[in-house]
């Protein structure tokens, strides 16, 4: 396009009144060059379009958008040549001080005046997005890719902004398709990562994270994720690692870093280098509610109760409405003995999903614990009759209810794999198919929380559950010769196995026993006097009332991989460390009584009852040494009751709440479906 004569003249001599006037105008000297322009109108001169372009320019940036944006037009800008122009002295501007909606109508009239301008209109789909205008920006974003499709910055902008706008099935599809360009420009490759990442796609995440040397701590922050989540934790962590070595900090990278190091949960791992990241992010982000609430749970989970307080306190004021922070809260509360504040939290759990057995518990034992005796019973009691409601009307129907539900419920991907590679191959459980073994498992954790519902609600009709029990005379000669001493005993069970169906068993036997459990001792049933609460009593309260029953005569059965303390010894097992209390085997050595390793199971429709000796202390023995060769055998004999039927795992609390996935970074990642869990999500399974 011809350059105006004015212009080609200045170039040759002195500047004209015109050009004088649009070069105050490009120094942003808005009054002069509106002075001098209007000057050259009242003088009988002519505008050309360039002069008219950037005199709409000076009125919006002297007298107000509104002042000059009708003086823009798309023709009037392309023959003016003011493409560069408005973006410097409008659109920057503009956008700098946040007036998108006017940015966003300059920069429509560029992308119509220079419809070619891959930059223009990358340029508009930005301001776009940040409306939140994301059908026009990703119409314009992909017409800017048309016009460069070799800029694998455009790729980039597309996918984000699919992802932005929560189009993630179409965001991933382009990052599934084009899985070389992340590497092409690896500085924005957590773009790529991102978009798999939310539709579910770790693996394709995790392919991209192996193949790149993260550039920045975006990047890195994302890769980190990627390999996480795809199981490959060993990995993750050499990647995050790596990256702050190359000075690639930020509270994201730590986040994700002392993530990696809690999945793959060794001792260490937990309780050093979690902490440390952690701490480093939230010096970076102090006011990041994911740092904070991970800081102190971690802190809660290695006894560092008062440290862990202020930090859940922040997360619970940051998300109110988050059950699991303010439960770590009411958590650390407690265990700092501070019960009333304890109680408060806990309390406002109950109150807002009374629906969740587990908030009801904790609340009323925490109530207990602060003296608030009968609010805590009125509390429990109306746990118990809202639950006794939602109750069919026989056990068999409830059971009925059971079997269509199994195969609904969400458990953790990492506990049936575990199970799964520790079943007997050449048994019953080995001659299932995987989803026959997993719908099994379900069901024998779903009939497991029947029986406690039934035995606590439905009193009037517990022999109906105790009809499970199969024959007990084998049980009651195992228990003879420990009965005719007169003396207490220890029973140590696990998390395994219809629980509560010992319950019952001992209880048909007459031998006086106490339970360790967890229920508030505030329940009025039948079976709450023979427990030892942890729910509304001390470490040391639960200690001094088992010896105490051990030493009148008593059975005092609990499960050794439970734990009252969060921060709980743990011991190897099976590729996994779970927690294990030496409690009572302490006990048995000091008091001189015998224990035996206890676990029901399912045979033939009915529950019966693996019952074994457990050593006795040696002559000469010290107790630390007989301790271990206790463990040993208890857990000898967990691992034989592991490999049987899947009815019998379980599936949570104790041993199981610590299970990690196994670390693939030397293998090839599952599929990102098999990553995610059972299919079904109907019964959340959270213990």
């Amino acid at each position: 396009m011809a350059e105006p004569s004015a212009e080609r003249g200045a170039r040759a001599g002195a500047l004209t009144p015109l050009d004088a006037a649009k070069r105050a105008i490009r120094a942003e000297s808005w009054a002069t060059g509106l002075a001098q322009l209007d000057e050259i109108e009242r003088g009988g001169g002519a505008l050309d379009a360039n002069a008219q372009v950037l005199r709409a320019i000076a009125l919006i940036r002297s007298k107000g958008f509104a002042a000059g944006i009708d003086g823009l037009d798309a023709q009037r800008i392309r023959d003016a040549q003011g493409r560069a122009d408005l973006r410097r002295l409008v659109v920057a501007p503009l956008v700098k001080s946040g007036a998108l909606a006017e940015a966003a109508r300059v920069l429509d009239l560029l992308v119509r005046a220079y419809p070619e301008s891959a930059d223009d209109r990358r340029s508009y789909a930005s301001v776009l997005a940040r409306l939140k205008r994301w059908s026009e920006a990703i119409a314009h974003v992909d017409e800017a890719a048309r016009a460069a499709p070799g800029d694998v910055s455009l790729l980039a902008t597309r996918i984000q902004l699919r992802t932005q706008a929560g189009e993630t099935a179409a965001a991933a599809q382009l990052a599934r398709e084009s899985p070389g360009a992340a590497t092409l420009t690896p500085g924005d490759a957590h773009v790529w990562m991102t978009a798999l990442l939310r539709d579910g796609d770790y693996t394709g995440a995790a392919s991209i994270a192996a193949k790149i040397d993260a550039p920045n701590h975006r990047v890195a922050s994302v890769a980190v994720q990627a390999l996480r989540g795809s199981g490959r934790t060993g990995a993750a962590i050499s990647v995050g690692r790596n990256a702050l070595r190359a000075g690639h900090d930020s509270a994201a990278l730590r986040s994700q870093l002392a993530q990696a190091y809690l999945a793959r949960g060794t001792h260490d791992d937990r309780l050093v280098a979690a902490l440390e990241h952690l701490a480093a992010g939230v010096r970076l982000a102090p006011d990041d509610l994911r740092l904070n609430s991970l800081y102190g749970e971690t802190l809660l989970r290695a006894g560092r109760f008062a440290q862990s307080v202020p930090f859940l306190e922040k997360s619970a004021g940051l998300a109110p409405g988050l059950e699991h922070v303010r439960a770590m809260y009411a958590r650390a509360l407690r265990h700092s003995g501070n019960h009333a504040a304890s109680a408060e939290q806990y309390l406002q759990l109950a109150r807002s999903n009374e629906e969740h057995a587990r908030w009801q518990r904790a609340a009323a034992g925490a109530l207990t614990q602060a003296g608030r005796v009968e609010e805590a019973a009125s509390l429990f009691d109306a746990f118990i009759r809202r639950r006794s409601a939602g109750l069919p009307a026989t056990f068999e129907q409830a059971l009925a209810r059971v079997d269509a539900a199994a195969g609904t419920v969400t458990v953790p991907r990492a506990r049936l794999d575990w199970a799964w590679a520790l079943r007997d191959e050449a048994g019953e459980a080995g001659a299932m198919t995987r989803e026959q073994w997993e719908r099994a498992a379900q069901w024998g954790y779903l009939v497991d929380h029947l029986l406690l519902d039934w035995l606590e609600c439905r009193e009037d009709r517990a022999e109906e559950a105790m009809d499970l029990l199969a024959n007990l005379d084998e049980a009651d000669q195992f228990f003879e010769p420990l009965r005719e001493t007169g003396g207490g005993f220890v029973v140590a069970t696990a998390h395994v196995g219809p629980m509560y169906g010992g319950l019952m068993a001992l209880d048909l036997l007459d031998i006086p026993a106490r339970w360790i459990a967890s229920t508030p001792g505030i329940s009025r049933s039948h079976y709450a006097r023979s427990l030892i609460s942890t729910g509304d009593k001390t470490e040391v309260q639960v200690v001094k009332a088992s010896l105490k029953a051990l030493q009148e005569g008593h059975a005092v059965c609990l499960a050794v991989d439970g734990a009252l303390n969060p921060a709980a010894a743990r011991v190897p097992f099976e590729n996994q460390e779970v927690t294990w209390s030496s409690f009572a085997a302490r006990a048995c050595y000091r008091l001189g009584l015998p224990s035996i390793f206890y676990a029901p199971r399912w045979e033939q429709g009915r529950i019966a009852h693996t019952l074994e000796r457990l050593p006795e202390p040696h002559e000469g023995e010290t107790l630390e040494d007989y301790v271990v060769r206790w463990q040993h055998a208890w857990l000898a004999h967990l691992r034989a009751h592991l490999a049987g039927r899947p009815e019998n795992l379980r599936l949570s609390g104790g041993l199981w709440r610590h299970v990690v996935a196994a670390d693939r970074s030397g293998a090839a990642p599952l599929s990102a479906r098999a990553e995610s869990g059972s299919n079904s999500s109907s019964v959340d399974l959270v213990t």
